[in-house]
């Protein structure tokens, strides 16, 4: 018998890693980071097996957790990418001869060369012969609407050439040319349907083609209309207007081919995208009354009164379409019903769900670890799909939460996590924890959340350990309802003032040189001068040196020296960009220092780590992180996308957390991972062993089978 026991280094399946350093893949979306504007069902593959997807256009980079640029398909469980998408936003969608067709404000699609319009086979864009052109100022030439009629595609935006011939800003493909429709139309083209037989062209008026001129429906509408769709024989118009046929009708009318009608009251603001779900007419936009009945951004009308579709939406809607038995509803919104949602939801036809998996609510601003996982606190309420108020722990494959979390506040937040006698501090903005009240602190034993004492009547921005006794630091005044100017000290049962305390708020804590160091926006501690930073010795307060000529937000300790980042750009009288250190004596910049306000510090395999919102650190392009190696600064890769104010090394890896939402920005239309909130660094490239094979007792000369997980 053999005893075999193996530590392995694995890849995800289907993922291969280089053994070099980057970034690795990170949270994803409850949907999409930007505006949907159109969307439509395509099948790739018509009458094959594959089945229909949606596709969903608009002005995003990230779908769920795919790097998607302004076009994107949904399965019904994961999305995709759809190439590398566009340049600019897409606008409309629709299918025309199996194919896929986008329409918008891009002049390339896949990296072809395409004006405004072009299609999807499956594989590659292709453009429609020469596009379209000859934009009318202000406005760019621009694709707002599609449709088919008969064997046709009908195209209307904003544009007087059609494969430079004219056309009024309506034209037609046959799949080979295109051909103007008439004369065409005096102003923008904002929606385009085929009624009775006739194409139907909203512009600043609506008209039909008879197949020889454009005629007018009746006196049309006072106002701009930008979503038509037909039930029950007669053709329903929504848009800006107040009324149709000279009779009053509330953004919302119907025409039953020889006279207008309103729709009830109509609705109180813009319609911008009507459907048919369940067999009744579904109206959205932006508007929060219809029939004088209290709605979120979408109604449903039951023939005779506009009734809400459960709670709603937070903001506006722009797209509808039934996909899968549900009606999906595309705009820019973080919520609906009562839950989280970004920018696209489903109704079932009696609650409204998110679309996708991932972080939602807010930032990542602090990380721990505690039995052997890391932990995140920060503004989120929505992590790896699931509720986590405002802190959860990462298994290696999926957030979870801790407990209930907390609540309260105005804008609760977790801003700080250390360790103390064996359990998880968090300190920030919050009232309760797990249901228990607990003022801007609270302890976390592995099973539930507990107060320390009756906390702090403001919100603890920094944690930290000294003398065997936890410091909590941040803009309160009272700390277990005695006097604790900014900063104070729990000795395992009570709560004690650090000295006559610090005159401001204290944004950062350390221990250096077994002494307590304090940074923040003060200028005076213990009514000494302190510009910014001070030190505790256990008995009073001192100045390091003059200090800072603005706020330090973080502190660390690298190869023996006090580091400090903030937002000040001398310490000590010395020019220091953002960035500091303190050898005992004096202040000393790190070269060139950064372009802008440093947030977080850390040490990761030798290295000083700096985040922040900079793009430069010593003049090399870093986006937001870099490293000082203790001679100069470089990136790490390509960085991310948008400010950093968290950081820690966990499992090897180095973790960010933040605004960002890809990490690695890749180059031109393309992006590195979806990181939404929070990313991941790896110096070999590889994630760590999430799950080691355990041993296993075999007989020589026979097969050993062993499982093993990585870290997703």
């Amino acid at each position: 018998m053999l005893l075999a026991c193996f530590t392995l280094m694995l890849c995800p399946a289907g993922r291969v890693h280089a053994q070099c350093e980057g970034w690795l893949p990170g949270e994803g979306l409850l949907g999409l980071d930007g505006t949907v504007l159109s969307e439509a069902v395509w099948d790739p593959d018509g009458p094959g097996p594959a089945q229909p997807v949606l596709v969903v256009g608009g002005a995003f980079s990230i779908a769920g957790s795919t790097v998607a640029t302004n076009i994107a398909t949904w399965d019904g469980s994961r999305w995709a990418a759809v190439g590398i998408g566009t340049d600019g936003p897409v606008n409309a969608l629709t299918v025309y001869n199996g194919d896929l067709i986008a329409g918008g404000d891009f002049s390339s699609a896949g990296g072809e060369s395409t004006t405004c319009i072009a299609r999807w086979d499956g594989s590659a864009w292709h453009p429609l012969s020469g596009g379209l052109g000859g934009a009318v100022f202000p406005l760019r030439t621009s694709v707002y609407s599609l449709a088919v009629a008969g064997s046709d595609l009908i195209v209307g935006g904003n544009f007087t050439l059609a494969d430079n011939a004219p056309a009024g800003r309506i034209a037609r493909w046959n799949g080979v040319a295109w051909a103007p429709i008439g004369t065409g139309m005096t102003s923008s083209v904002n929606a385009i349907s085929v009624y009775q037989g006739q194409i139907i062209a909203a512009a600043n008026s609506i008209s039909r083609w008879d197949g020889t001129s454009w005629k007018q429906l009746g006196s049309g509408v006072n106002g701009r209309v930008y979503a038509m769709t037909e039930i029950d024989g007669s053709l329903i118009v929504g848009g800006s207007f107040s009324a149709a046929g000279g009779a009053p009708a509330s953004r919302i009318a119907a025409w039953n081919g020889t006279a207008w009608s309103p729709l009830g009251a109509g609705v109180n603001g813009t319609v911008n995208a009507l459907a048919i779900y369940d067999g009744s007419l579904f109206a959205s936009g932006f508007f929060n009354v219809a029939s004088g009945t209290p709605v979120s951004s979408v109604a449903r009308w039951n023939g005779s009164v506009w009734q809400p579709v459960g709670g709603g939406v937070t903001d506006s809607l722009y797209a509808l379409a039934v996909y899968r038995g549900d009606l999906v509803a595309g705009g820019f919104f973080i919520g609906a019903g009562e839950g989280s949602a970004d920018s696209i939801a489903r109704w079932d036809g009696t609650e409204w769900h998110p679309m996708g998996s991932g972080m939602d609510g807010g930032p990542v601003s602090c990380f721990s670890e505690f039995n052997g996982e890391l932990i995140a606190g920060g503004f989120f309420t929505i992590a790896s799909g699931a509720p986590a108020n405002l802190v959860a722990r990462w298994s290696g494959s999926s957030w979870q939460p801790l407990g209930d979390g907390m609540s309260g506040s105005t804008y609760p937040s977790v801003a700080a996590l250390t360790l103390y006698n064996g359990k998880l501090i968090a300190g920030g903005d919050f009232t309760s924890a797990d249901g228990v009240d607990a003022n801007s602190v609270a302890q976390w034993d592995g099973t539930s959340w507990s107060a320390l004492g009756t906390g702090m009547n403001n919100n603890v921005n920094a944690l930290c350990v000294y003398n065997g006794d936890l410091i909590a630091a941040g803009g309160f005044t009272l700390a277990d309802d005695s006097p604790a100017r900014s900063i104070a000290r729990w000795d395992g049962s009570a709560w004690q003032p650090v000295g006559p305390g610090i005159g401001n708020r204290v944004a950062a804590l350390a221990v250096y040189d077994n002494e307590l160091i304090a940074g923040g926006f003060f200028s005076a501690a213990e009514g000494s001068p302190g510009n910014a930073i001070a030190r505790w010795n256990g008995s009073f307060w001192q100045p390091l040196w003059v200090g800072m000529d603005g706020p330090v937000r973080t502190l660390a300790v690298y190869n023996g020296e006090l580091i400090a980042g903030g937002d000040f750009t001398f310490a000590g009288g010395n020019s220091a960009s953002y960035v500091a250190r303190w050898n005992g004596t004096a202040w000393q910049p790190l070269g060139l220092g950064t372009d802008g306000p440093v947030h977080a510090l850390s040490v990761y395999r030798g290295e000083l780590i700096a985040a922040g919102e900079f793009e430069t650190a010593g003049l090399q392009l870093v986006n937001f992180v870099a490293r000082w190696n203790g001679s100069s600064w470089r990136s790490l890769g390509e960085g991310v996308n948008a400010p950093v104010y968290a950081l820690a090394g966990y499992r090897g890896e180095l973790v960010v957390g933040g605004d960002l939402t890809t990490a690695g920005l890749g180059t031109g239309a393309r992006s590195g991972p979806a990181s939404v909130f929070w990313g991941r660094w790896s110096a070999t490239g590889l994630p760590w062993v999430a799950q080691q094979p355990s041993s296993n007792a075999v007989v020589a000369g026979t097969d050993l089978q062993l499982t093993a997980a990585a870290a997703e």
